[in-house]
Parts: C-alpha cells; structure tokens; sequence
C-alpha cells in the first residue's frame, strides 16, 4: 500500500516523495498475500463494487503500460456448488452486483453454448458480471476437472491473480524513477505541533515534513498513536496451505475455485 501511494504521488508529480522502510519493502503482509482480486461484491450498497473496480481499471492500466510485467490474468471466480439451493443465492447476489454496476447475470441453463471460456493467460477487460451455468453437460465439457456431483456453477469474471511481489516492484521501480526515494530506516516518532505534522523521526533523526502517508500494515494503530489518534483496527489471523497437485487434478490455467 505504501509503495502504491508512492507511485501516484510521484507520477503525479505531488511534492518531494520519502518512502520509508524499516525492512525489504513487500516482505511484511504484502509476502502472505493470496494475490486474487474481485469486483464480485454482493451487498446492500455500491461501496466495495465501486473501490474495487476503480482498483482494478487502474490494474488494467499498469499492466498495459508494463507489458503486463506482473501477470495479471482474468481467470475469473468460479463457484461450484452440489447444492440446487445454492442457486438461488446466486442469483440474489449477481442481481445485487449488477445493480451496483458490476456487469450483468448470463443464465445458461441449457447447452451453455454462448458462455466465452477464460483465456489463460493476460486480460480480457470484456469479462465482465458473472456467467451461471446450471447444464451438467456444459459444466463438464467446460469445467472436466470438477467433481460429478456438481450442479451448478457461477463464473465471476472480472477477478483473477497476478504477481504482488512484481507488482510491488514495477511500482516501486517507476516510483523512484519519477523522484520518490526510498529509505531503509525505522520511524519512531511523528512530530506534530499546531494541528499539523511537521516532521518524522528516523532511526533518531529529525526530518522535517508537511504530509505523512500511513501504510504501516498491522502496525498502523501503534503509528497512529504517536499522533493521539486511537483507531479500531485489529489483527486477524489467516494460514494458507499450499501442496503439490501430483496427480494434476487441477489444471493450471483454471479459475480461482471456490466449492
């Protein structure tokens, strides 16, 4: 997050841009991320279909200009259900999303022949809303690698992956090349006077500045104590397992699936 806002500054060109970094940026939580993306947000309001899709156009945009230097791909969400109720829920959602703007339901209930399979690899920004496919012959000549019993399944499609860490690094790269400098240091203190920051302590060293950006991960409540500012952020945990698909059930190029 810090090395993104970097970015914008500097491209923009806003002022004289500091990044500091008491460690290798992208090594705390950025390392452990899941790196998926989604603009599928069922909900009462348009809030996180509108921040994320805002996100993701400025995704499409880096990696057009990049080269695509970070693999983003549009594999899309593929929900798999053994469940005929489940459908129903779906449906409820995908109409929900439609209405904040996310992109519209494609029902197809029999032959699924106009449903557009996920290209492997790189960005189709035409995959948009979500398609439902509820013919057992489409689900297995589309999806073979899904259990038998499955009886319908959702295809998200503006979501998919890409590298965080190359992410990071084209920001990062950009960034300084556009004047941010990067400082490995640990901050101790901000110093405040009159309603406004004035400076930043770095490893016990004064550095005047007129803005601070926090992006300090799970340490932002103890940074935003140094200013007297008490925020409601807590920690949750989260473990990932990974193994090896020996016998190649899942095929690389396929979906994020979520049963």
């Amino acid at each position: 997050a810090g090395v993104a806002v970097a970015h914008a500054l500097a491209e923009r060109g806003d002022g004289d841009v500091l990044i500091v970094a008491a460690r290798a940026p992208m090594t705390l939580t950025s390392a452990m991320s899941p790196e998926c993306y989604r603009d599928w947000w069922p909900g009462p309001d348009a809030a996180m279909v509108g921040l994320v899709g805002r996100s993701i156009d400025i995704l499409e945009r880096l990696a057009a200009a990049s080269g695509n230097a970070f693999h983003m791909n549009r594999r899309g969400y593929l929900f798999a259900t053994a469940d005929e109720r489940r459908v129903h829920e779906w449906v409820t959602a995908a109409e929900q999303v439609t209405a904040h703007g996310g992109g519209p339901l494609r029902r197809h209930d029999t032959g699924g022949s106009e449903y557009v399979p996920t290209p492997p690899r790189g960005v189709d920004a035409s995959l948009r809303g979500a398609d439902l496919i509820t013919d057992r012959g489409a689900i297995e000549r589309h999806f073979p690698y899904l259990a038998p019993e499955v009886v319908a399944v959702l295809h998200a499609r503006r979501c998919g992956w890409l590298s965080a860490q190359q992410l990071g690094t084209y920001l990062l790269e950009t960034a300084c090349a556009s004047g941010a400098r990067l400082v490995r240091g640990r901050v101790e203190a901000i110093r405040a006077d009159g309603g406004r920051v004035r400076g930043v302590c770095i490893d016990g060293r004064d550095v005047p500045v007129e803005r601070v950006v926090i992006a300090a991960g799970p340490f932002t409540p103890d940074v935003a104590a140094w200013l007297g500012v008490d925020l409601p952020i807590g920690c949750e945990p989260h473990q990932k397992v990974a193994f090896h698909d020996r016998l190649g059930a899942i095929p690389r190029e396929a979906p994020f699936l979520i049963w």
